[in-house]
């Protein structure tokens, strides 16, 4: 005869539950205020995480959800959360997002899309939790060159969930309009980037209402609409549109570089980033003098911020550097940069746009020091 649980009973239970969920909550909080430390720590950040998971969730295989393995082999104990708790949903992507360093950018698009396949077994597809997850999974995507359909359709689900639960001008409902604009930049048809480029100016209209003009989210967005046309200039074969374009960059390029530079410092990414789009302006203005002016100053500001660490942006540096001493003739010197450029890129993204790009001027590049 099985014995009843009494009201006492239930009450413990169902008070050690909530005290475990609680645990994981915080333990997600006080996890997530490492996020700017070393891909190493980030990487202990993680695995920590997941043996937290498999200790105190009800049984899952955390492998196929797409989380690393735990950092310590886990004690056994009596499970105590659901998998479907938020305060699970929200301590595996906290842990899923610690171990970027340690996989490329279409690695983490695969991981991301496994995290939310994995939970859909668990919760109803409009829990908020899953929803966020979704959407990072489809951010993933962009960023590794993936534009599917499927990609728009949660991007567009995303800015409709945080329009309805935080209205039109809350501040995640206009990261998620951003969001969508980048993947019009990503997919990068005409069409997509006039689209990119409106969302880019509505952007700006409403954080400039609500957060002024020279706050970093209205930065953000004005940085958004500078590669929208920036792209558009690089997309013609239009000198004279290529030209207005590049002149409307360099306009405001300068005053957003100026105010980002005081506000986070010259060797922030988020400056740097700018000082990339501006030297992008002046190659289609046919000034790569200028163009390697900013772009060597950009060099040595990302190689002091992120010391040794070959990232992205430093590999799209020097791509533009490459297309710089191209237009200057100095081929021996083009070719280093895009050697630079591709081997950084292969390591993080081999199948993006910016590595064919790059494996094209390596191409180029081996042709003309030969003539030279």
């Amino acid at each position: 005869m099985t014995p009843t649980m009494t009201t006492a009973d239930s009450a413990i239970v169902a008070n050690e539950q909530a005290w475990a969920a609680a645990r994981l909550r915080g333990a997600a909080e006080a996890l997530g205020l490492l996020d700017q430390r070393s891909p190493a720590e980030q990487r202990q950040v993680a695995r920590f995480a997941v043996g937290l998971l498999a200790a105190n969730v009800s049984h899952a295989d955390w492998v196929s959800a797409g989380l690393p393995p735990a950092e310590l082999p886990v004690r056994a104990v009596q499970p105590q959360t659901p998998v479907g708790h938020p305060a699970v949903l929200r301590l595996a992507r906290m842990a899923l997002r610690a171990y970027r360093h340690e996989m490329t950018l279409e690695e983490r698009a695969v991981r991301w899309r496994m995290l939310a396949d994995f939970f859909t077994q668990y919760v109803a597809a409009t829990d908020p939790s899953l929803l966020q997850i979704r959407e990072q999974a489809a951010i993933a995507a962009v960023n590794s060159n993936d534009t599917s359909a499927w990609v728009f359709v949660e991007l567009e689900n995303a800015v409709e969930f945080y329009r309805a639960r935080d209205g039109e001008m809350g501040y995640l409902t206009s990261l998620a309009r951003q969001n969508l604009a980048i993947a019009y930049r990503q997919r990068r048809t005409d069409a997509d980037l006039v689209t990119a480029a409106a969302l880019d100016e509505e952007e700006i209209r409403r954080r400039t209402a609500r957060y002024g003009p020279e706050h970093p989210v209205t930065l953000a967005a004005v940085a958004g609409l500078m590669l929208s046309l920036i792209l558009q200039a690089e997309a013609s074969t239009d000198a004279a549109t290529q030209r207005v374009l590049a002149d409307r960059v360099l306009a405001e390029i300068g005053r957003i570089r100026v105010i980002r530079d005081r506000l986070f410092g010259t060797t922030a990414p988020n400056a740097t980033r700018v000082r990339r789009y501006e030297a992008r302006a002046l190659l289609l203005r046919g000034e790569p003098e200028r163009a390697l002016s900013c772009l060597e100053y950009t060099l040595a500001f990302e190689n002091a911020h992120n010391e040794g660490r070959q990232t992205q942006g430093i590999g799209q540096t020097h791509y533009l550097l490459a297309r710089a001493y191209a237009a200057l003739e100095q081929f021996d010197n083009a070719s280093e940069h895009a050697r630079l450029a591709l081997g950084i890129f292969d390591r993080h993204s081999p199948s993006s746009r910016a590595a064919a790009s790059a494996r094209v001027l390596v191409d180029l590049f081996v042709g003309q020091t030969s003539r030279g």
